[in-house]
C-alpha cells in the first residue's frame, strides 16, 4: 500500500444524555422531514447557565467525551463564561442535521471527521477560518488547515491501525496478515459506516492493485475477508465492547481507543501495519449561518491552543494538530511519527459515497 501525504484524523461514538451540558439526538423522523431537532428536544440549562452565552457542537460519546470535557469544554467556561452546549450521536447526523437547517443552523460548530467533513466543504454551508480571526491555525499543520479550503481546522490525529488481544493471537505485522485462516471469526472491522470504514476499504483496494479512483478490488477482498468477521462494528463504543469481552481477538481500530483499554487492563495492544496506519481526523466547522459567529471563532481558536491540544492530545493518546503542542508520557511513546502515517484522498472518496455505501449493502451486508 503506498504512502501518501501524511496527516491526521479521529474518532467518536455516541452515549447517555447529561442535563447540564447536552441536547439530546434528533430523531430520525426530524431529519428526514427536515423538523428542527433542537427546537423539539432542547435540553434547557440550568440558572447557573442561563446567565452565560452559549453555542451548540457535537460530541463523541465515552472515554472521549470525558477527557474533551475536561481539557476543552469546562477550561473554555472558565476562562470565557461562555457554555457549550454538546449534541451526541455521529457525523453523519451532524453533516445531515447541518444541511436541512443550513439556513438557520442548530449547531454553530459542527464537529466532523472525514468523509463527512469534505462533504460539509463541498456543500458551502461552511464560513472559512482566517488567521486573523483564528490566529492559532498559523501553529496548525497545513494538512489540517490548507486540506479543508480553510473551511475547517483539525482537533487531533488518531491512527487507524491493528488491534489485538494478546492473549488470544499472535501480533500481525501487516493490513494482509488479517486476510489469514488463523482469524477466521475472531476479527472485530468497521462498517461503511462507521469510523475507519472507508479506510478499511480504500486499504483493501490499495493491498490488490486497486485505490480511490478503482475500489472494485476492495469489495473483492472485503468478500474474501468475510469468513474471519466475527463482527462490522457500527461505533466505537460497540467496537470496545467486543475487545474487552474478548468476543474477537483482533481488528481494525483506533489507536488512542485501544490503549485506553489496555490501561485498564484488557490485554489489547495496538500496532501499525509495515504498509502503514491511516489517518482518522476530527475537525472543527463553524456554520455560516450561525448567530454566534464571533463566539464561535473563539471557541475553535482555544480548542487548536497549545494549551488544549496538550491536555486533550496528552489524554487521550492522539496527535496533536497544533505544531508547538508537545506530547509527553505514555502519549509520547505510543503516537506514531506523523510522517509515517497516510491520509487518503477523501476529495475522491466522498463523490462516490452512496454509491460505495449501495454496493457495500448489497455485496457486504447483504
Amino acid at each position: 500500500m503506498p504512502k501518501k501525504n501524511h496527516k491526521k484524523s479521529v474518532a467518536g461514538t455516541e452515549r447517555k444524555s447529561d442535563v447540564r451540558n447536552s441536547i439530546p439526538d434528533f430523531t430520525r423522523r426530524d431529519v428526514l422531514s427536515g423538523a428542527a431537532a433542537l427546537s423539539v428536544g432542547v435540553v434547557l440549562p440550568t440558572a447557573s447557565q442561563a446567565a452565560k452565552e452559549t453555542i451548540v457542537s457535537t460530541i463523541f460519546g465515552g472515554r472521549f467525551e470525558k477527557e474533551y470535557r475536561k481539557a476543552i469544554v469546562d477550561p473554555f467556561r472558565q476562562k470565557y463564561d461562555v457554555e457549550v452546549m454538546l449534541k451526541y450521536g455521529n457525523a453523519g447526523k451532524w453533516l445531515t442535521n447541518a444541511l436541512v437547517n443550513r439556513e438557520n443552523p442548530e449547531i454553530d460548530v459542527v464537529w466532523l471527521v472525514y468523509p463527512e467533513s469534505i462533504k460539509a466543504i463541498n456543500e458551502d454551508i461552511l464560513i472559512e477560518l482566517t488567521p486573523e480571526e483564528l490566529p492559532n491555525v498559523l501553529d496548525v499543520y497545513p494538512v489540517w488547515y490548507e486540506g479543508f479550503k480553510r473551511k475547517g481546522v483539525g482537533l487531533d490525529y488518531a491512527s487507524f491501525g491493528i488491534a489485538y488481544r494478546s492473549d488470544k493471537v499472535s501480533a500481525p505485522t501487516s493490513w494482509s496478515d488479517l486476510w489469514k485462516p488463523e482469524f477466521k471469526g475472531k476479527l472485530a472491522m468497521p462498517d461503511l459506516t462507521a469510523s475507519g470504514g472507508y479506510q478499511v476499504l480504500v486499504a483493501a483496494a490499495k493491498l490488490n492493485g486497486g485505490d480511490e479512483d478503482n475500489i472494485g478490488p476492495g469489495f473483492e477482498a472485503i468478500k474474501r475477508l468475510l469468513p474471519n468477521v466475527r463482527k462490522f462494528y457500527k461505533s466505537n463504543p460497540e467496537a470496545a465492547q467486543l475487545f474487552q469481552r474478548g468476543a474477537v481477538a483482533a481488528g481494525a481500530w483506533y489507536d488512542g481507543r485501544t490503549w485506553g483499554l489496555h490501561d485498564k487492563g484488557v490485554p489489547l495492544n495496538w500496532l501499525a501495519p509495515k504498509e502503514g496506519a491511516m489517518i482518522g481526523m476530527a475537525s472543527y466547522h463553524i456554520a455560516k449561518g450561525t448567530k454566534k459567529m464571533d463566539i464561535c471563532k473563539k471557541y475553535v481558536n482555544w480548542c487548536i491552543s497549545v494549551e488544549a491540544q496538550e491536555a486533550f492530545c496528552n489524554a487521550m493518546g492522539y496527535g496533536p494538530v497544533n505544531r508547538k503542542a508537545k506530547l509527553s508520557g505514555k502519549a509520547a511513546e505510543r503516537v506514531p511519527p506523523l510522517e509515517s502515517l497516510l491520509l487518503l484522498d477523501w476529495f475522491k472518496i466522498e463523490p462516490n459515497m452512496g454509491e460505495w455505501l449501495e454496493r457495500w449493502n448489497k455485496e457486504i451486508v447483504g
